[in-house]
């Protein structure tokens, strides 16, 4: 059973979601989805920018930071980013 109450809103801590007054949900400002819900930014958003969701997070920040951004993420450095976020999150979220 779903509940619309405001005490289980979760916003979303990244620079490109806003609390849009939907319930499960919020707004994308990139576009990329529209109405993501807390899961969908937290985990499928390859354009999330926000706390560090988990290890594979951490793993692609410091190969962009020692590499000077010169290495840009392929698709398999993103599952290995989505793989590491899911079997080590830093949030219960």
């Amino acid at each position: 059973m779903q509940t619309n109450d405001k005490k289980d809103f979760k916003p979303v801590k990244c620079r490109h979601w806003h609390d849009c007054k939907i319930s499960d949900g919020g707004c994308c400002n990139k576009g990329i989805y529209q109405q993501p819900s807390h899961g969908i930014c937290l985990n499928i958003c390859n354009q999330y920018d926000g706390p560090d969701r988990g290890l594979g997070d951490s793993v692609q920040r410091v190969i962009h930071k020692l590499s000077a951004g010169r290495i840009k993420p392929c698709g398999k450095c993103r599952k290995r980013q989505n793989k590491l976020n899911q079997l080590l999150p830093y949030h219960g979220d």
